[in-house]
């Protein structure tokens, strides 16, 4: 075999040059990014407004409990005042006061009763002058809620703690003066 020694190619000259010179490498500028700014700055302005939103709620949610409670308080006031108005009316309203003032006015108890019927005008029954009575008394209840005992044939109730009254008819100069005050 023959030998033949290998030499190196030569490229044609004509590709060199025209091969582009190399390019020197310069810094390039980020991209400006236009609306970053007031994104971010309509989120915060969102926090900070959910923050205040909830501040004015709590507080006008407090001031709601304070006068939630006042407005309590002045209707137990005035719950115990309609309570002690009741009570009051309930003393006065009885079937004993109401004698005693009846008595003082002057008025005595009637005999028989007569009865207007609404539905012609007809009176049933005769009624009569009443007379002073001087064994008229009145019957109540006592504080235990004992029923009175029944009257006896006389007309007088019988004698039972649930009994009060008086036998014979109250001075009426005194009888406002002198009145029993019922205990609570």
């Amino acid at each position: 075999m023959s030998q033949t020694a290998a030499r190196p190619l030569q490229r044609p000259a004509a590709r060199r040059a025209s091969a582009p010179a190399p390019r020197s490498l310069r810094v390039v500028a980020p991209p400006a990014a236009d609306g970053n700014g007031l994104f971010i700055a309509l989120c915060v302005a969102l926090v900070l407004g959910g923050f205040v939103g909830v501040l004015v709620l709590n507080t006008a949610m407090a001031k709601g409990s304070y006068t939630m409670r006042d407005l309590q308080r002045r209707s137990d006031q005035l719950t115990d005042t309609q309570d002690d108005l009741r009570h009051a009316l309930d003393r006065v309203s009885g079937p004993g006061p109401l004698a005693r003032e009846a008595r003082a006015l002057g008025m005595v108890p009637a005999t028989t009763a007569a009865f207007l019927r609404l539905s012609d005008g007809k009176v049933l029954g005769v009624a009569s002058k009443a007379k002073a009575d001087s064994r008229f008394s009145v019957v109540t209840e006592s504080s235990s809620g004992a029923r009175p005992a029944p009257a006896t044939p006389t007309g007088t109730p019988a004698a039972s703690p649930a009994t009060t009254g008086t036998a014979t008819p109250p001075d009426p100069k005194t009888a406002a003066t002198t009145s029993p005050t019922p205990s609570r």
